[in-house]
């Protein structure tokens, strides 16, 4: 996959499938849970990796891979996977690796939010 495309950020096939079955309302509030849920993994790395706590970065790590197979977010599953091996034994891997995350999550939050809006403007019009 290439690292320049939607797919990238995150998957919108793999979202409608977890998200299949429930209502509209359901929808827009487990996404916003969703994106609150993505910058908070990425605030508790910054702050493990700041620490030099490699336990906590571990969990987080495995916490943000969790989010991140919600929506299909194959860079962060990738990224999450390399935080999650504690972030490499190289001193200030952990730190490179935290400011990679943050930065990615921001990509993938602003990819769904723009996703939604469309979702939303889709329905609107589809009601009309």
């Amino acid at each position: 996959m290439a690292g320049n495309g939607p797919r990238y950020q995150f998957d919108p096939a793999a979202l409608e499938r977890n998200l299949s079955g429930f209502d509209d309302a359901a929808r827009r509030a487990m996404i916003d849970d969703l994106v609150e849920e993505l910058r908070d993994r990425a605030e508790a790395i910054t702050a493990a990796a700041g620490a030099g706590d490699r336990e906590a970065l571990a969990l987080e790590a495995y916490a943000l891979r969790s989010c991140a197979a919600i929506c299909g977010a194959r860079a962060l599953i990738d990224l999450a996977e390399s935080l999650g091996d504690k972030g490499g034994s190289r001193p200030g891997r952990p730190q490179e690796l935290a400011k990679v995350a943050r930065a990615r999550v921001a990509e993938t939050v602003r990819a769904l939010e723009l996703w939604r809006s469309g979702e939303t403007e889709r329905k609107a019009e589809e009601e009309c």
